[in-house]
């Protein structure tokens, strides 16, 4: 009877273990989908900025980015595995270029040389696409592990109850 009422103890024992793991990649989705709004949230300051020639639109992009390099920060920390890693390292990558070029396009601008500015501006527009993508595909990663954790879990979980209480049955019986 006690070996019985230690296994059912253990699968729910299991049962939590699993969930802090589905917990943990869960907090990394969450982390994505901020990575990927901070993201979207830099889109258009310097637009707004050439339009009025108001630098609050320059100071607000400063605050944007660097809440893009905390949400970065803390993706990072969360990193279980090296495809996550390498995922980190291609945004975080890709991010630093198009912030280079973003600002080759305000000194452009800043200096007078709208219709360099505006060509560059197109430009990097296409890397705005590419690091939504790779975060997208990132929260997309952490998705697919949330969802094969919560699967094996439940099965291993009802599996392992099915044979405790199997065993305590046999136990009874005899």
């Amino acid at each position: 009877l006690a070996g019985g009422v230690v296994m059912v103890w253990y699968t729910y024992r299991m049962e939590g273990l699993l969930t802090r793991l589905i917990d943990r990649n869960l907090a990394a989705f969450q982390t994505a989908e901020a990575l990927e709004t901070a993201l979207v949230n830099q889109k258009g300051f310097v637009s707004y900025y050439l339009l009025e020639k108001d630098p609050e639109w320059l100071r607000q992009l400063g605050e944007q980015r660097q809440i893009f390099k905390e949400r970065l920060n803390e993706a990072r920390a969360l990193v279980e595995d090296e495809d996550q890693r390498k995922a980190i390292a291609q945004i975080e990558s890709e991010y630093h270029e198009y912030v280079g070029f973003k600002d080759q396009v305000i000194v452009l601008y800043q200096s007078g040389q709208m219709e360099a500015g505006t060509d560059l501006h197109r430009q990097f527009r296409k890397h705005f696409s590419k690091i939504l993508d790779l975060t997208a595909r990132y929260k997309d990663l952490h998705s697919r592990m949330i969802d094969r954790f919560k699967s094996q879990s439940h099965v291993q979980a009802e599996s392992l109850r099915g044979i405790a209480a199997s065993a305590l049955v046999l136990v009874l019986l005899i």
